[in-house]
């Protein structure tokens, strides 16, 4: 609910929109076979999976440079900080 009222802004009528859907769902997840089911939400992780790897594509060259930042600092030890009295 919290994910959709972020994308589609919050009010009664989203918030109604969401339930019905939910409730539509769940009457369709509970009348079919177990494994349609679980071939569905395969399918959907892999719709997800997508638009992550395009963006991650197309972050590959600050990527790049954090993770050569990440690896200079890793060599100087200056990655951890010391706690502790002075």
């Amino acid at each position: 609910m919290r994910a959709w009222t972020y994308l589609f802004g919050k009010s009664k009528k989203i918030e109604f929109i969401y339930k019905m859907l939910f409730l539509v769902f769940v009457v369709i997840g509970s009348s079919v076979s177990l494994g349609a089911v679980l071939d569905f939400s395969d399918m959907m992780i892999l719709a997800m999976s997508f638009p992550n790897i395009i963006g991650l594509y197309m972050m590959s060259g600050e990527v790049k440079e954090d993770l050569a930042i990440y690896l200079k600092k890793l060599k100087a030890n200056q990655l951890y900080k010391k706690v502790g009295k002075n």
